[in-house]
């Protein structure tokens, strides 16, 4: 422990101070609500505000998953953020005081500063408000709950969407969270209420462009009879000839119909005769000590079913059969009548009269439908739950800075105990002494000093000397006194 006692006491040191720093740090709280998605109801994907479920190039399957994907980009957008922001007048100055709440923001400035300057080699001043957005643009979320059990666990496939918001409390966090689940609510009633009215006065248009064809097509009709001199008479023969090509017409689809009705039947009695009516399963039920096979005889589940068909089949071959009759009986009781040139064009105007009618029709009832579905002014959102306040926040984490700061001080109390053995180990010689004695020599009379109590005789040996009568480098000569701390250098007179 006196070699390596810096590395446990510089990590707790650093784990301390990294600990109390985080501190520092602003909390974040998140808080969630659910919305509902009324996926029928929906109108996101349509430009006409009808039912996008009527439309064959919407799939159910996907459905829920790109309404959720539109709502999640519709949350994060800035017009939502600055409707939450001036909601909750979140960009307001800031009333808070202490020394605290001091060294918070100076270290959230210094940390945002820093980072710019990393990034883009500047630090620019924020403005209050555009920090407000920032803010709750980043810490705004909405996400599709998946599947929590089965085979598809964690699969979004729902029509729940669950939206989060942060602030830097409690309070905060839950009151962002609700008015971001409340502007979507309005974002989607608004646009509903838009696209809906833009389509009711298209419908408009159409159905007043509709009425105008209609007495252009009844005027035309009244002149034309005015122009040939045609007669009530005339115009009742025209009813009349219309009305024997209209049951001659009604006649033929309805023997097709019955036709159609009879081929099912005659495949329904095919298959009922290749299928049995019941159905026999065998189990085969072992206790361990003995087996036990049971036999059971039910109703064949495909027998019942053909029955059920055939009976629906006989059912509307009966109704087309009587109508059919019906219909024999009155072409017979109608002679065809034959008209001349003027009765018909006649014929012909009055057609055109009857199709512009119904389209007219056609087109009013889209308009009543749209302007119901305007005076409801439903949502496709609607609020499932409210926001809670949230009792922990999710950031900073500190046991995050506490580990941290274990390691770094670890570290650098690794760092310093290796430093320090580097120097005071009497193995390593000194830095930038050529001429230092050397390490075994030195440690060898070390050894003979010790070897001997105070007061007896030291045997002094002398290095050896060379050819010239120099001491060689690393080596010392002691004097005549034996007194290892006067020796010299041998004949370097400076050397020590």
């Amino acid at each position: 422990m006196r070699r390596y006692w810096r590395i446990p006491v510089l990590a707790l040191l650093s784990a301390i101070l990294a600990f109390g720093g985080s501190f520092l740090v602003s909390k974040q709280y998140t808080s969630k609500t659910r919305l509902l998605i009324h996926g029928q109801d929906a109108t996101f994907l349509s430009s006409t505000g009808t039912d996008p479920a009527q439309q064959p190039r919407v799939a159910d399957g996907t459905l829920s998953q790109a309404l959720a994907q539109t709502y999640a980009g519709v949350a994060t957008s800035r017009s939502v953020a600055i409707a939450v922001v001036d909601k909750l007048d979140l960009d307001a100055p800031d009333t808070g005081h202490g020394p605290i709440h001091a060294l918070q923001g100076a270290a959230a400035w210094t940390y945002k500063c820093t980072r710019a300057f990393i990034t883009f080699g500047y630090c620019a001043p924020a403005n209050r408000r555009e920090k407000a957005i920032e803010e709750v643009t980043t810490g705004a979320r909405a996400e599709q709950l998946g599947v929590t059990s089965g085979a598809a666990a964690g699969q979004p496939g729902s029509y729940v969407l669950e939206v989060s918001g942060s602030g830097t409390s409690g309070v905060q966090a839950m009151q962002v969270t609700n008015a971001l689940a409340d502007e979507l609510v309005s974002v989607s009633a608004a646009r509903f209420r838009q696209q809906a009215q833009t389509y009711v006065k298209a419908l408009q248009q159409q159905v007043n462009l509709a009425s105008k064809n209609v007495s252009a097509k009844s005027t035309a009709v009244a002149d034309y009879e005015t122009q040939q001199g045609i007669s009530a008479a005339d115009e009742q023969q025209v009813l009349n000839a219309k009305s024997f090509d209209t049951l001659q017409t009604d006649l033929r689809n309805t023997k097709a119909d019955l036709a159609d009705n009879q081929a099912q039947l005659a495949s329904v009695n095919a298959s009922l005769a290749a299928t049995a009516s019941t159905s026999t399963s065998d189990q085969r039920i072992s206790t361990g000590r003995s087996d036990t096979s049971v036999t059971t005889k039910e109703v064949n589940p495909v027998y019942s079913s053909l029955q059920s068909q055939k009976a629906g089949l006989e059912s509307r071959i009966d109704g087309l059969q009587a109508r059919r009759s019906q219909l024999e009986q009155q072409v017979a009781g109608t002679s065809p009548t034959g008209l001349n040139v003027q009765q018909a064009r006649l014929a012909e105007l009055l057609q055109d009269v009857e199709l512009a009618k119904g389209n007219e029709t056609a087109l009013t009832q889209q308009l009543q439908n749209a302007q119901t579905q305007v005076a409801v002014s439903e949502s496709e959102l609607s609020r499932i739950d409210q926001a809670g306040v949230p009792a922990y926040p999710v950031a900073p984490k500190r046991y995050l800075y506490l580990a941290i700061g274990l390691l770094l001080g670890g570290l650098a109390g690794g760092g310093l105990t290796w430093r320090a053995r580097q120097r005071h180990d009497p193995n390593v010689p000194e830095p930038n002494q050529p001429d230092a004695p050397d390490g075994d020599a030195t440690r060898d009379l070390l050894a003979d000093l010790s070897s001997h109590q105070q007061g007896d005789p030291i045997e002094v040996r002398q290095p050896a000397r060379a050819a010239n009568g120099s001491v060689p480098v690393g080596a010392r000569e002691l004097p005549a006194d034996g007194d290892p701390r006067h020796a010299g250098s041998g004949d370097h007179g400076g050397g020590g």
